[in-house]
């Protein structure tokens, strides 16, 4: 979808107290238009209501939390409390996560097909947020919930009549199923774009037409890492696509991504990483990772590089998820490229 305006979002990063609320006010600086708070080191809402009073306009997003390990209602009157802290910056970002982590990590009793009950997740927490101030009964029964809230009303109404609701997809099932019940799609750094114009838009295509919705009314947030060297030198170069390499070397550890894998005929070089994940070798999973497979799903190279490459990216969606890389890096690399990605950004938001 051509745009004229950049837009960008980006992840808020793991730094303390101190460093998250620095880290915020840089990206609302540098122009980005959302900062998305992760659900791994810390929780993905709390981070946000210190955010939130420490930033005037940036929007800020649960990116993602996880829908299965928490309450319907948990989750609509955090983002109600969200929303109204942000003074109606809030997104409310919900993924499932893998079937392995809610289960061992969080006692997740019925995962079941991911896709169906996401849809019932979204349902029912925007029924709960548009009711729970009214005093009116709630009443939801499906297949994962079954809810009879009576005589329980929110003393205060909520600062928005409709936060938005954003889903992680990837896979056709769970694409379909933003289009139609949800406001937007948050995408994932594997995530080639043909991947994006062979499956993602045809099945979003679906979901919407589906939902009897419009593509209009719906943002779809491809991301992607972003590896900006220092200099044009050979070896700086040669640095910024070695630590490109370290997020597909976290991902290819995944069987979920197989499918994406396949699709370029990277079934090998996965194989080998995750042969040398099992030794806990760290640099030969890097070695393993083809210099094709840095070109399919991450932008790395010199400014001019990466933004013909951002452009080419824009076309297909609306706001760019981007980061830097990051895993297996020490923390003074990690914010080098940090830097480096805020200053392209502001340039190209005109800050």
């Amino acid at each position: 979808m051509p745009q004229g305006k950049w837009r960008f979002a980006t992840q808020l990063g793991d730094a303390g107290k101190d460093g998250l609320l620095a880290e915020a006010h840089a990206i609302e600086e540098a122009g980005f238009e959302t900062a998305w708070t992760p659900e791994l080191y810390r929780s993905t809402f709390v981070p946000l209501a210190a955010v939130a009073t420490q930033t005037s306009h940036l929007q800020l997003g649960s990116g993602i939390a996880l829908a299965f390990t928490r309450s319907p209602l948990i989750l609509a009157l955090s983002a109600l409390d969200l929303d109204e802290f942000s003074e109606g910056r809030f997104v409310l970002g919900l993924g499932t996560g893998v079937k392995r982590l809610n289960e061992s990590w969080h006692n997740v009793a019925n995962y079941g097909q991911p896709a169906p009950h996401m849809r019932e997740t979204v349902e029912v927490v925007r029924l709960l947020m548009a009711k729970v101030h009214t005093g009116e009964p709630v009443v939801y029964k499906g297949e994962y919930f079954n809810l009879e809230i009576k005589g329980f009303q929110r003393p205060f109404p909520p600062f928005r009549q409709k936060i938005p609701i954003h889903m992680a997809g990837i896979q056709e099932k769970m694409v379909e199923t933003a289009g139609q019940v949800a406001d937007g799609l948050l995408g994932h750094p594997i995530c080639s774009p043909r991947w994006i114009k062979e499956v993602i838009l045809p099945h979003l295509a679906t979901g919407l037409a589906k939902g009897g919705r419009s593509r209009e009314d719906f943002t779809y947030s491809p991301s992607i890492t972003v590896s900006i060297a220092a200099n044009d030198s050979p070896e700086a170069l040669a640095e910024a696509r070695r630590a490109a390499r370290t997020t597909i070397a976290f991902y290819g550890t995944v069987k979920t991504y197989d499918p994406i894998w396949e699709m370029h005929g990277f079934q090998a070089p996965i194989n080998q990483v995750r042969r040398a994940f099992i030794r806990n070798d760290h640099a030969a999973m890097l070695d393993a990772v083809t210099e094709e497979m840095v070109d399919v799903f991450t932008i790395a190279g010199t400014k001019d590089t990466v933004v013909e490459r951002l452009a080419e990216l824009r076309e297909l969606g609306d706001v760019l998820w981007v980061g830097g890389p990051t895993y297996y890096l020490p923390p003074a690399q990690i914010a080098e490229y940090r830097q480096r990605l805020f200053g392209l950004v502001a340039a190209l938001s005109g800050k």
